[in-house]
Parts: structure tokens; sequence; C-alpha cells
């Protein structure tokens, strides 16, 4: 087998600085302005190459921003799957991945403004088949990080085999988690709601999900205050926002 040359191993290494340079743009563009208020033109202004140089990495602004969301996606599965390593019983370790959820909320702002159109068919569509397939793979390592840890709590008795699957107690906690980060992102609603700090909500809710699956050890019964120093010490050191928040 020939080796590759040193010139194609160069034009690889241009292509993907050039896509990376095209992403870290694109995802600046969403956090400034959303979806909508901006086109290929105006990156390709940003980025000082042609719209027809951006066309040859993504098929569509669409797919492009898929992109974006699934570099974020990702970065959130790595920090569920390290946070589900946490050592303590699982609803400790479920915890943690909780605090995961707000730590990638406060990293990538960008995913929860473009998480619900990333839903509708006519977005989804004008992504081409690689993106999305590579967005449900990430999908699925966060899908799979909270199922392990629910099948794992009802094998050890923590949490009741009837009247949920496994399945089901996944999608319920995963439901009110997103749902959580995206009403918090509703001003009107965090004023309604008398929300100040936009995280706790989400912890709240889960802990709530997971007291209604009588998940043990239930939120009264056990000291999880000292659990979430120990999360933060252990997980998140450099996150300054976690240690004040909890007084460390």
């Amino acid at each position: 087998m020939s080796a590759v040359s040193p010139s194609i191993q160069r034009k690889e290494r241009e292509f993907l600085a050039r896509e990376e340079l095209i992403i870290t743009h694109a995802r600046r563009l969403l956090l400034e302005k959303g979806f909508q208020a901006w086109n290929m033109e105006e990156l390709a202004g940003a980025v000082q190459y042609s719209k027809g140089t951006l066309y040859q990495h993504f098929t569509s602004k669409e797919d492009l921003v898929l992109e974006v969301a699934t570099d974020a996606l990702k970065q959130r599965a790595d920090l569920f799957e390290r946070a589900s390593r946490f050592q303590g019983r699982t609803r400790e370790r479920c915890r943690a991945i909780g605090f995961a959820c707000c730590e990638f909320a406060a990293n990538c702002p960008e995913y929860f403004h473009i998480e619900m159109m990333l839903k509708s068919a006519s977005f989804w569509e004008k992504a081409s088949e690689a993106r999305r397939q590579a967005h449900a793979f990430q999908g699925a390592r966060c899908w799979r990080a909270v199922n392990h840890i629910i099948v794992e709590a009802m094998a050890v008795g923590d949490l009741p085999r009837e009247p949920y699957s496994a399945e089901q107690a996944t999608f319920a906690l995963v439901s009110v988690t997103v749902g959580s980060h995206l009403m918090v992102q509703e001003p009107h609603l965090r004023v309604q709601a008398g929300i100040t700090d936009e995280m706790m909500p989400v912890r709240v809710n889960q802990d709530m999900v997971c007291d209604g699956l009588k998940w043990k050890p239930f939120l009264n019964e056990f000291d999880y205050a000292e659990t979430d120093k120990r999360i933060v010490k252990e997980l998140f050191p450099n996150a300054v926002n976690w240690h004040q928040a909890l007084g460390g």
C-alpha cells in the first residue's frame, strides 16, 4: 500500500482547519443573531472565503448549523459520560449528570437557541444524511449515560422496576431536563416563576422527577448538599459559579 503523499496530507489539514474556522464563526453568528438574521454570504465575508468554498464543506445553512449543534452535543455527551462515572449511589451519579447538564448549558448556550428548530422537518430535511446521523449518534450517547444508571438503579433496588420501565424513566428525566433548559430561556417565564438562577430550576425539576419515580434515597432522606460539593470538587473544580452557589 502506497503512503499518502505529504501534499495530500497538507490539503486534508487545510480542509479541516478551514472547516473548523467556518464552524467557529457560524457559532458566533448564532449566539449574536440567532438563526434567521444571517446568511451564508455574511458568513463567507467573516471567514474571508467565497460562498462556494463554504458549500464545499456544507450542503446548506441548515447542514452547517446542525454541525454546530452536533459539536456542542458531543461536548454534552462527554460531560455526561464523565459525570456517570462519579463514585456514589445511583441517584448521586444521576445528580452528577444533572450538574453536567447545567455546565453544558453555561458553556454552550447556542445549543438551546436551536434545540427546538432542530426538531422541525423543514430544518432536518435540509441537512445532509451524514450530519443527521452524526447528531443522532451524539444524542444516543447522552441517552445511554442516563439510561445505564437507571437500569443499574433498578437492578440494585434503588429504583422500583414497576410501573415504569427504565426507558420510560429515562424519557421522563430527559424530557424535564430539556424542557427546563428551554423554558428558562424565556424572560417572561423567568419573571413569572421568580427565577433568578437559571440553573437551579433544572436541578429542582430533576429532583421532583426522581422523587416521583421513587428513586432512593429520597431528597429529604439524604445529605445531597454534601454530594453536590463533592460533585463540584471532583468533576468541575474550575467552575467558579458552582463553588459560589454551594458556598465553596
